[in-house]
Formats: structure tokens, sequence, C-alpha cells
């Protein structure tokens, strides 16, 4: 573990080109997640990028003095920043000094920000859906306008240019690395890196083998059947045919049936509840559990949690899968279909109801837990005629020490849906949580 000490030096490079309207997606976008002192961090590094053309290097205590922070501060605001994609740390030492590099990285635009699932979703857990949307509406485009004709000209109209000219040669050959808009990458649940370090120790493949749609693809059934990186990695290099042309080498049938047999031996037959969920009796903070769980768990998972530890059924592993690759669904709303089907449903998982569920979802964009619930809730008093009561956020906490699970008849998965719903809506119609 490297412990940062106030002599170290910092050096800081930009990565890529940093605008001034950046400032206002920082400030309005980043900063709920991030927290203020993480921004002022980011702008006293874009700072101390430009003194250091005239004076390089420092000590990171002249930037705690500049910022007034203690170094536990600035190391957890600094995480923050790399958490987000905004910065990437490297520490290079020597006999008796380290010297910590700094990459800055610009924000997301504003439509790449509210296209990211993990960044979008976070924002809503920060400030609340209402908030959020109202900062989304900041950044909606204006509506386009019929002005008749467009007789705009082309480039090759106006420049007519000759691509066999030396001078367009030169230009595709070069690959100067030139600066521009890079933005750092979130590390995600699934990490392609040791996905390809896995892959190299068993195999000759390489990242060159795959198409980016079929990354895509391999990870999707990973964390949908709770499958981790080196264990993706065996079953890809056992389902991979050389033989086949680029891009129908994978057997994505078979991958998702030994995904799904490689992660069934860790569900029992019979036997008393797992230990390892919530006791709904307790109000909100078991509400917060409920919802980690979701956040947390594969779907698959999270079935066998409901179902006391049970392997679920084939039917119910496709019908999660057809959730996940039709509807796009990502896998904590897919929980949450999942945990109301059952609760409506009287405990069976009916395909037509969970993929009217799904079609509603994906039609009001939810993209966690917390999204669903709240749709949920809202169809949920229609159906039972309640007033409408503001929403809350609800808070998720943080190593949750697991409570045990009291088993259940059928019955009491609506009740404890109803009464998840109450504490969603802030209280009965008496005002009790």
């Amino acid at each position: 573990m490297k412990v940062l000490a106030h002599q170290d030096f910092l050096e800081v490079r930009l990565a890529s080109m940093i605008a001034d309207y950046d400032r206002d997606t920082l400030s309005n976008l980043y900063q709920p997640m991030i927290g203020f002192e993480a921004l002022s961090l980011y702008m006293t590094l874009w700072s101390e990028a430009n003194n250091e053309k005239v004076s390089p290097l420092c000590t990171h205590e002249q930037v705690f003095l500049r910022m007034r922070m203690p170094a536990s501060a600035f190391v957890d605001a600094r995480k923050y920043l790399e958490a987000t994609g905004l910065l990437k740390t490297f520490v290079s030492e020597g006999n008796d000094f380290k010297i910590y590099h700094y990459e800055l990285y610009a924000p997301k635009s504003p439509s790449g920000f509210f296209d990211d699932t993990l960044l979008y979703g976070m924002l809503i857990r920060s400030i609340g859906e209402s908030n959020a949307n109202r900062l989304k509406k900041i950044y909606v485009l204006d509506t386009n306008q019929d002005y008749g004709k467009e007789i705009t000209a082309s480039f090759a109209e106006v420049f007519h240019p000759e691509l066999n000219d030396s001078s367009f040669l030169e230009a595709a050959e070069s690959k100067g690395g030139v600066k521009g808009r890079n933005r750092g990458k979130i590390k995600g649940a699934f990490s392609y890196e040791q996905f390809f370090n896995s892959l190299k120790e068993i195999s000759q493949l390489k990242e060159s083998a795959f198409r980016k749609e079929e990354m895509k693809e391999i990870e999707r059934l990973s964390t949908l059947n709770g499958v981790d990186e080196i264990e993706a990695a065996n079953l890809v290099n056992q389902v991979y045919d050389l033989e086949k042309p680029k891009g129908q080498r994978l057997d994505f049938e078979t991958l998702a049936s030994l995904m799904q047999e490689k992660t069934n031996y860790k569900y029992r037959y019979k036997g008393k509840a797992n230990a390892d969920g919530p006791n709904l009796n307790n109000g909100t903070s078991d509400l917060a559990r409920k919802i980690n769980l979701m956040e947390t768990k594969s779907p698959k998972d999270y079935l066998a949690y409901l179902q006391d530890g049970t392997k679920p059924a084939d039917a119910d592993i496709r019908l999660i899968n057809d959730l996940s690759k039709n509807y796009h669904l990502p896998n904590p709303v897919i929980n949450a279909v999942v945990d109301y089907v059952l609760a409506k449903a009287d405990n069976v998982l009916s395909r037509a109801y969970a993929e009217k569920v799904a079609a509603s979802l994906v039609r009001e964009n939810a993209r966690t837990a917390v999204d669903a619930m709240n749709y949920l809730r809202k169809v949920d008093k229609k159906t039972r005629g309640k007033k409408q009561i503001k929403k809350i956020v609800l808070p998720v906490e943080e190593n949750i020490e697991p409570v045990k699970k009291k088993e259940k008849d059928s019955s009491d998965w609506e009740s404890d849906w109803d009464r998840m719903m109450d504490e969603l809506n802030g209280g009965d119609d008496g005002g009790k949580a």
C-alpha cells in the first residue's frame, strides 16, 4: 500500500483538451456525485498543469497548503475523480522520494453523460430523479424547425478534393498523437483487462480476435449469470472456433449454457432459508438493503435468493436472459421486475406479465432498481386508488451486514411488496411509515 507523504512530488499532464464550457458540465453533472472537494481538486490540478509550464514539479504539501486540505481528504477526493474517469494516477519511486503522475481527462459531453448508465444512475441516486431530470432539461436540444429546403454547400462542391493527391495520401497515413477530447474510462463491474489477461494465460487469443459487439455480449452474459472474468475467459476459450470466419467464431448459445451450468453448483435444493437477505419487517433501512441486493446481485443469483437458495428453473433463466437481451434492461431493473411479478402473480414468474412490465420500464427509461420501483410504485398507486404523494430518494447503505430472512409462504410476497410501496410513498394513508 502506497502512503501519500507531504514531500512526495507531483506532476500533472492534460490527457485531453479541456475547454471552459467543461466547467459547467463538471459543476452541474459531476459535482453532485463527487462532491465539492473533488471538484476543487480537479480545478486545482487543471491549474497546476498550466503552472508546470513555468515551474515544473511541486510537492503535495504545496497543493495541500494552497487548498487548505489535509492529505486524507486529498486522497479521498482523488479517488472520486479516478472512479468517474476524470483522472488517472501513476507513481514512480526513487531512493527516498516518490513522484505521482496525474493525467487529467475531460468530462463527458452532456449527451455522453446521460447515455452512461453508471454516471446518470449515480446522479439520480445522489440528488433524486426530479432534480436529475431538471439538470437534463438544461441540455435538451432545441426543437427542429422547418425552414424549407436545405441548400447548404458540401465540402466536395467547394474544395473539389482529388483523393489520389499526395497531400491526402500523406494525411491518411499520418498517425500523430495529437491531443483531443480524450475521456478516461470508468472501470465497470466486468474488467476487460482482467478478462484478456486470463485469456492470454490459457490460449493464444488476443483482443484483436474479438469484435466490440462480441465483447458486449460476453460482458452481458457474465454479469447476468454472476460469472467472473477468469471463469468467463475459460468458457470463451472452450467455445471459440478458429476454423470459422471472424465474427462467427463464438457460439453464444453454448456459452450461455456453460455459464448457467457453471454457476449452478452454488445453489442448494432444499433446506432452510439463506441468511444473506433482509427481513422486510423493520422499515426503511431494510428496504435499502433489499434494493442494495437488487443493485449488486446478478439476476440469476437474485432469483435464487428469492427462492431460499434453490436453483432457478430453466424456463425462468431463459426469461431472465430474454429480458436482458431483447429489452436491454440493466440487471438491477431485471431484479425489480422479477421481484414485482412474483409479488403480484402469486409467486409465479409469468413470462407474459414480466415482459409487459419490462416493456413499460423500457419506455420509462428505468436504469436502476430505484427507477423501476418508483415507476411501479406509481402504477401500484393508480391500481389501488391512492393519492399522489411525492416520492423520496432511497438511502443505499454500504458494507451491509447480512440479516437473516425468515421463511415465507406464497401469500407473503405481495404483502412485502405492499409494505415496500408504502415506504416508497413515504407512509400509508394514515401517515404511518
